[in-house]
């Protein structure tokens, strides 16, 4: 299902990061003090927060589903929870597939209606990531090790800013394109995109793009894109806060001098570190998560052994509880991750098997 290539390039990615993490941020002289002396009482209370966040994935999900399937038959809150067990036990992201299929077989949706909504859901992650750094840029630290590293970047300021906004403009073109665009101007761009094509795989591209239009409908006016967008924000902000207990056990705060900008500085890290999960990774995104979230203290004025310890307790704190909590409930409902990823192939070529063309018998 994932294939090698797409493995590799995972692997690849990760060892990558973790390689550059290891070699510019981790100071072997002082992560150990940093680790031994670092007060994990609060990891537990965070998780709380994490919870909470999943649940209102769940409540954007269930908005974004609503054209699609009405009043849900079963509880979505498993079906998130293990999309994102499978998200960090398979590479390259590949169990917002396996969310969608999972959902296929418990609601009456298909699979790529389904990962539609998922889309969404991302595109709706990036926008609130990128408020959520647009807001803490007004607070944070106006000198320091942020001001030497911005005379640092080619350019300076401007080119910093211009960095910063180029995804966001994206992304707002991307969704506004949703938006305002009918659903058979949309498939009528793609079959002009996809002309070249051989038929048969013509006809996939086409399938395959309906189905996904079909999860995009919700985004169909402003107001639904706004209702989305906003539906995002308390995801992000009790993630946030999660991050902001973990931070008390290693004393931050007395690397700034309020607590308004030890917050801007957890926003930017909270942006930083999960829009990196769009980079080609391992499972979990392991190296790019800790690299950019690190890079981002770092360059906030964090201490080296102390940004890299606090990024992999995150990490850990982020990676276990919903790995664990996923494979319980999978089990609890009769199945496992091996039957959602054989299903999930078996699904897959029996879409391929049907839309090839069948052969004309020889008279």
């Amino acid at each position: 299902m994932i294939g090698q290539r797409g493995f590799w390039l995972g692997f690849a990615g990760s060892a990558a990061f973790l390689a550059v993490f290891i070699v510019f941020f981790v100071d072997f002289d002082t992560i150990g003090t940093v680790m031994r002396d670092a007060n994990y009482a609060y990891v537990a209370p965070s998780l709380i927060f994490y919870f909470l966040a999943v649940q209102a994935r769940t409540m954007r999900w269930k908005y974004l589903l609503k054209p699609l399937i009405g009043r849900p038959k079963k509880a979505i809150y498993p079906v998130v929870v293990v999309g994102y067990m499978a998200n960090n036990l398979i590479p390259v992201r590949i169990g917002e597939l396996l969310r969608s299929y999972y959902l296929s077989l418990r609601e009456p949706v298909s699979a790529a209606g389904a990962f539609g909504t998922v889309a969404v859901e991302r595109a709706s992650d990036v926008l609130a990531l990128l408020f959520f750094l647009a807001v803490a840029w007004a607070f944070l630290p106006a000198s320091g090790a942020f001001g030497d590293f911005v005379d640092e970047v080619p350019g300076g300021a401007p080119v910093l800013v211009a960095v910063a906004v180029i995804p966001f403009l994206a992304v707002l073109a991307v969704v506004v394109a949703i938006t305002v665009v009918s659903q058979d101007t949309m498939l009528r761009f793609v079959a002009r995109m996809s002309g070249p094509l051989p038929e048969r795989f013509r006809a996939k591209a086409l399938a395959l793009a309906a189905s996904l239009l079909e999860g995009l409908t919700v985004v169909s006016s402003p107001k639904s894109l706004a209702i989305v967008f906003l539906y995002s924000l308390p995801v992000w902000a009790f993630e946030a806060a999660m991050y902001y207990l973990i931070s008390i056990g290693f004393d931050l705060d007395s690397h700034f001098d309020t607590q308004v900008e030890l917050i801007a500085v957890l926003l930017v890290f909270t942006a930083a570190a999960n829009l990196a999960g769009v980079l080609p990774s391992s499972a979990g995104s392991w190296g790019p998560f800790d690299f950019f979230g690190a890079a981002a203290l770092i360059a906030l004025g964090v201490p080296n052994g102390v940004a890299s310890g606090f990024a992999l307790t995150v990490h850990v704190a982020l990676w276990v509880p919903v790995t664990v909590l996923g494979a319980v409930m999978l089990l609890m409902d009769g199945s496992s991750l091996r039957k959602l990823i054989d299903g999930l192939k078996r699904d897959r070529e029996g879409a391929d098997e049907a839309s090839t063309p069948t052969p004309e018998p020889l008279s």
